[in-house]
């Protein structure tokens, strides 16, 4: 019998999915579920063929992956990269997450290449044949937030011109305009104290001569937390660096998360955290810098004390803006 309310379809993608998922059994409704729900969500609005040969930019422990593997049919491929080394994330790294889901029902549809960003791979000898590095599509679901720099965004697009991939498809979350701005702002201003903290610090380490990825080092994999916004592009610069390499947005679109998507309220409470403000002191920035970065937390802190005093105990995530970029 039908629940009302309740896609019977989608609920039983989202088992299979997490029966591939290596997590936490006890937060799979909590984190899981919802997860795979929101990529859920992206795939259809992207309606990419199924059958495609898929390069999945940031792939992390590979839950967008999956979720492609699924969607598209057995005739697919994912090929997930990701720049972190193997041993980040928790409480499985990358490189387990990954093993795990591999040996999983859907495993034979996938591939995953980390430490490796667009350029290293294409230009790589890690794959062994041509065919390996043969797309039909590129997807950067949620990753875009996470990239270290505007500049790698416009790279990336330039990458994926060089190797004549047609189509990109594009997930990311749009903090100029909400469906819910008093649920919705404190997340619009966690994601700006984190991408404030990662351009000074980005800067810090040029003068130190130390490498982009350097945020993926021991001190930050051993964060209670590893919510790690970065560049957080917004639309508007995503779409420029995507025309600037040769692409159109051929469709776009908007839509709000589901409540129950807690990516929002999980990084605005690491940012009222004293963790991040002892991160942020720990980098010894110029004072105004430092000021101007915790200045950013305190208005986080009054934008969730206004959404309490309206009733509301749950940050709700961004809306969510997608396109589809086609080579011209």
């Amino acid at each position: 019998m039908a629940i009302p309310g309740i896609d019977s379809e989608e609920e039983s993608k989202i088992a299979t999915l997490i029966t591939c998922f290596p997590h936490d059994q006890s937060l799979t409704s909590l984190v899981q579920a919802p997860r795979f729900r929101q990529r859920l969500s992206i795939l259809s609005e992207w309606s990419i063929p199924p059958g495609s040969r898929v390069l999945d930019i940031g792939c992390g422990q590979g839950d967008s992956s999956l979720v492609l593997a699924l969607e598209l049919g057995p005739t697919c491929h994912i090929t997930g990269i990701d720049t972190a080394p193997p041993d980040y994330g928790t409480p499985l790294n990358i490189s387990e997450s990954q093993e795990k889901i591999l040996q999983s029902p859907l495993g034979d549809r996938l591939s995953f290449y980390n430490q490796v960003d667009a350029a290293t791979f294409f230009n790589s000898t890690s794959t062994t044949t041509t065919g390996d590095k043969t797309f039909d599509v590129a997807t950067a679901c949620h990753s875009l937030f996470y990239f270290p720099s505007s500049a790698s965004v416009i790279s990336l697009f330039q990458e994926l011109a060089a190797a004549h991939i047609r189509k990109v498809y594009v997930a990311e979350y749009d903090s100029k305009q909400t469906s819910f701005p008093i649920t919705q702002t404190p997340h619009i201003l966690a994601a700006k104290a984190q991408a404030l903290y990662f351009a000074y610090k980005a800067e810090a380490d040029s003068l130190k001569k130390q490498l982009d990825h350097h945020v993926y080092s021991s001190s930050s994999k051993k964060e209670e937390m590893p919510l790690n916004v970065r560049a957080a592009p917004e639309v508007e610069a995503i779409t420029k660096a995507a025309q600037a390499a040769g692409f159109k947005v051929a469709r776009e679109g908007k839509f709000t998360p589901k409540k129950e998507y807690q990516e929002g309220h999980f990084e605005t409470r690491y940012v009222r955290g004293a963790r991040f403000e002892a991160r942020v002191k720990e980098e010894e920035f110029a004072k105004e810098r430092e000021e101007e970065i915790l200045g950013v937390v305190e208005e986080v802190n009054r934008a969730y004390e206004e959404m309490e005093r309206g009733g509301v105990d749950k940050v709700r995530c961004m809306d969510v803006w997608w396109a589809v970029f086609e080579l011209e």
